[in-house]
């Protein structure tokens, strides 16, 4: 199983502040399929994501990212995982400072294979997969919220990631350009072969769901989709 999850607790602070946010949380996803979880703020979504994300360690349970046992594995191997998994949040979080081809190809500096040449041909052949091959070359600044978001999934993409993290990618866009960025994650993600677990509020983004999961006081169930 790409992802799986068992038994999942986390609990914040300690003594007489603890509070448990993530209890018993047990979920699997399959490679090319977009599972959709949602909830209230506070509810433990972004927290869970941080975790399959292998950006926060937990106390108890089983989380597995692509063969990799996240609560076994030492800080070299987390980093590890984390080049084989794509981020893309509701701030695009590009720099400013940088082109958008530069700003994609970030989001493979890390990784062994990197080359400068075969960067910006993979920077060029994504952003033509997200609509904006023309603007490479361009700033951040001059691009609509939309088309900064379409970056931001182009930079996650980018690596050819097993795993998509997206937390509320759509907060920040209009409806035109929320459909547009969610039915690019669901598209190219399924041309990958890619897990995504995506958190949103967004019932626009709902149709792309191949599986629904709501959050609510740290517990997680199934809904039908």
């Amino acid at each position: 199983m790409p992802v799986s999850v068992s038994g999942l607790a986390y609990t914040y602070g300690t003594g007489a502040l603890a509070r448990e946010v993530l209890k018993d949380v047990s979920l699997t996803a399959e490679d090319g399929e977009i599972t959709i979880i949602t909830g209230p703020s506070g509810s433990g979504k972004t927290t869970l994501l941080t975790i399959l994300g292998a950006l926060r360690s937990f106390e108890r349970g089983q989380v597995s990212v692509h063969g990799s046992e996240l609560g076994q594995t030492d800080r070299k191997g987390l980093v590890e995982a984390r080049q084989r998994i794509g981020f893309i949040f509701q701030r695009h979080n590009l720099l400013k400072s940088l082109s958008v081809y530069e700003n994609v190809e970030s989001g493979l500096h890390l990784l062994p294979e990197s080359d400068p040449e075969m960067n910006r041909i993979r920077a060029q052949a994504m952003l033509k997969a997200v609509g904006l091959g023309t603007r490479g070359n361009d700033f951040p600044s001059t691009m609509s919220g939309g088309e900064q978001q379409r970056v931001a999934v182009a930079r996650a993409l980018v690596r050819m990631p097993d795993v998509i993290i997206a937390d509320e990618p759509t907060a920040a866009l209009d409806a035109e350009s929320g459909l547009l960025v969610v039915t690019l994650i669901r598209d190219l993600a399924r041309k990958l072969g890619c897990v995504v677990i995506m958190a949103t509020h967004d019932e626009r983004s709902f149709f792309a769901a191949d599986r629904r999961l709501h959050m609510e006081n740290g517990r997680l169930r199934r809904l039908d989709t």
